[in-house]
């Protein structure tokens, strides 16, 4: 157990005036209190009640109240490669990391769900669009092995220069040109290409940037997830314990592991990625013993909690929660245009977030299957994406969007965020990401060659992050009809799997130590 104090005296002076209700500090919101007071943190270290490759289980003290900055901790074993080759990897999808491993989420009290996300791993691909680049290079490739998807130009024949001068005296370097841009982790070529784990003299660098060597699976690195990006419900509110006289307990359906070995065209894994090439021997298995809850759980001095629970003994929270619809759309679908009820007939909407999931587990690549595509890019253009809202009646935009900028600035402004995106990697356009010497991640190119190369378009980055979002704007409740996407891409490769996240609003009800759910 932690515990952190902010001064005696302060706790006196509370201590010697006790407070009215209308001094009482909201000490479930996240957020400033305005009021001196000391606080404890205790950390408790959960196992779970239940545990196997498809799911796990966690059930909670109750107890002060949950912070929602806990974090849930995984690991994988070391089956992936059993005798790993120079250069050989194994790794999570670059862009979400461990939160591959979830397929669902779910929090429930009494019973009752308060809070639940399908797809999650296909969802966290969308948030993580909008974590800067610095914070995942410096913090979540660390804490969840997330690089992101962040970027830095490669410059012309820089990398050759690590050799001597004498070899390297007809190289042409240039600081102004790059050939490709490329994912940054903040590493350099770190190995050469005779094989060496090292760079050396007269020998040019392999021509690829590669991980960490904590992120490789084979090490068994130990990663988490916040609980407040598991459940929405938890990043406005924290959760009074406490007050509780129902268990609180946490469900995690984990991602199928398949039985097939892996590599492109080689497997169908959703849980990790390998090195471009390289067919590994098994999917990775979660560890049992590394699948824990660090939840800190605060308190503040007793009087103060007693006068807050007395207080509040009848108290709502409203949050947003996810309704899910997906589906299989064919590519004949997709080109007469399809429209497709997602839901949310009688609720209030703030968004509807929309995936269109192209490749698969099999196609590898450095994210996997945990992309939103747009259509094929040939030597000629990209394909064109057109789509409008419909619900109350009337269409969310007089005129159908089909402007990758405006796809784009729908985005931004849904969200209020900036989605730290490259164009390439939204629309595939700007020709930045190409399939050059050193432009490449773990061996897989940042893009295949515009008409041609010999790179399977699979494997690439370009046009796998065109994420779509739509902000409901009137202030309405949605009628019995509910929303209806209307979609219409030029053209896609083959059958696509069509996700929407459909956000409403959900009010929790506690009263004296029960709580109750309802849509509001």
């Amino acid at each position: 157990m932690t515990s952190i104090n902010n001064s005696a005296q302060s706790m006196t002076q509370q201590e010697s005036a006790t407070p009215g209700v209308g001094a009482i500090p909201d000490l479930v919101k996240i957020g400033t209190i305005p009021s001196d007071t000391a606080i404890d943190v205790a950390t408790e270290i959960l196992e779970p009640v239940s545990f196997s490759q498809s799911e796990a289980r966690f059930v909670l003290s109750n107890k002060g109240i949950l912070h929602s900055n806990s974090r849930i901790t995984f690991a994988v074993d070391k089956t992936v490669f059993t005798a790993p080759g120079t250069g050989e990897n194994s790794l999570f999808p670059i862009n979400i990391g461990v939160a591959s491993l979830l397929q669902r989420v779910r929090l429930t009290v009494g019973g009752k769900t308060v809070s639940e996300l399908e797809d999650f791993n296909h969802y966290m691909a969308y948030e993580s669009n909008f974590v800067t680049p610095e914070n995942n290079k410096e913090r979540e490739q660390v804490f969840g092995s997330r690089i992101g998807l962040g970027t830095r130009p490669t410059l012309k024949n820089r990398q050759a220069n690590y050799d001597v001068a004498g070899v390297g005296a007809n190289n042409i370097e240039s600081i102004q040109e790059a050939d490709s841009i490329c994912v940054d982790n903040g590493k350099d070529f770190d190995y050469n290409s005779a094989g060496s784990t090292f760079l050396a003299k007269g020998v040019l660098p392999a021509p690829t940037r590669k991980i960490h060597d904590y992120q490789d699976t084979f090490n068994k690195g130990v990663f988490s997830i916040l609980i407040a990006d598991l459940f929405p419900f938890l990043k406005m509110n924290q959760l009074p314990l406490f007050m509780l006289k129902e268990q609180v307990m946490i469900h995690l359906t984990f991602t199928p592991r398949t039985s097939l070995g892996l590599g492109l065209g080689g497997g169908n894994s959703e849980r990790i990625v390998t090195t471009s090439g390289d067919l590994g021997d098994a999917d990775a298995t979660i560890l049992r013993d590394d699948v824990k809850m660090v939840a800190d759980y605060i308190f503040y001095p007793q009087e103060m909690m007693l006068q807050y629970q007395q207080a509040n003994a009848n108290m709502s929270f409203s949050y947003v929660d996810y309704q899910f619809v997906k589906r299989d759309v064919s590519s004949s679908e997709f080109s007469g245009q399809l429209i497709q009820n997602v839901g949310g007939a009688g609720r209030i909407v703030n968004k509807v977030c929309v995936q269109v999931e192209n490749k698969k587990p099999t196609d590898q690549g450095l994210i996997n299957n945990y992309g939103s595509d747009s259509p094929l890019v040939s030597a000629t253009g990209v394909g064109t994406i057109e789509t409008n809202l419909r619900y109350n009646d009337l269409f969310l935009f007089p005129i159908d969007v089909t402007n990758s900028a405006r796809h784009f600035h729908n985005l931004l402004m849904t969200e209020g965020r900036v989605p730290h995106i490259c164009r390439d990697f939204y629309s595939g356009q700007g020709q930045l990401a190409k399939e050059t010497a050193f432009g490449a991640f773990e061996e897989y190119p940042m893009g295949s060659a515009y008409g041609g190369g010999t790179s399977a378009l699979a494997i690439d980055l370009r046009s796998r992050a065109n994420w779509h979002c739509y902000r409901l704007n009137r202030n309405e409740r949605v009628n019995s009809r509910g929303i209806e996407l209307y979609d219409k891409r030029l053209t896609m490769s083959g059958s696509s799997t069509l996700r929407a996240w459909v956000q409403v609003m959900r009010t929790a009800q506690l009263k004296d130590g029960v709580m109750e759910v309802a849509y509001s």
